[in-house]
């Protein structure tokens, strides 16, 4: 005959686990509801315009959120960006690499409700513009390569004609 089982004490590690999810489910609806009235506010406002002033300083702000984050390769792509406000109220934000507008497309939901937020500004966006400085040159033969690499360091030539090489 079997011993009877164990009175439960507690719960079990999944039941606390399933608690802990419903618990931050319930927070996250009450925090989006909490955004939703907040922006029902900004909107019943009347939009304030966007000066260079004010957009440099919540664009710090939201560098500092991003760093706090702890999404540090988002945060150097756009300290390193560059912006320019425009006539009509957008920011055109000026990018190093296709790469790198990517990752803003995926930010973009998390950062354009919070600079119109802090700007006060519902009708706010945001342009990218990619300006790629970087040309890669291909060097497949042995002349490419010696002359990619005497484009770095030019007294690779004489040295070459100083030993009298020639290249295969």
């Amino acid at each position: 005959m079997p011993p009877p089982p164990l009175p439960k004490t507690g719960l079990s590690s999944i039941e606390k686990l399933k608690q802990q999810i419903a618990l931050n489910k319930k927070q996250e609806a009450e925090k989006q509801e909490e955004n939703r009235a907040e922006e029902i506010a900004v909107v019943k406002d009347e939009d304030v315009p966007i000066t260079t002033e004010s957009f440099g300083r919540v664009w710090g702000e939201y560098l500092a959120q991003i760093e706090a984050d702890k999404k540090m390769s988002l945060w150097v792509i756009f300290r390193n960006a560059t912006w320019e406000l425009q006539h009509d109220g957008t920011v055109v934000v000026v990018l190093a690499s296709q790469h790198e507008s990517e990752m803003f497309e995926e930010e973009r939901i998390n950062a354009i409700p919070f600079l119109r937020k802090k700007l006060k500004n519902t009708k706010f966006d945001i342009v990218i513009k990619v300006i790629s400085s970087v040309a890669y040159k291909r060097a497949f033969t042995a002349e490419e390569k010696f002359d990619v690499m005497a484009e770095s360091n030019p007294l690779l030539n004489d040295l070459r004609k100083l030993l009298a090489l020639d290249l295969e």
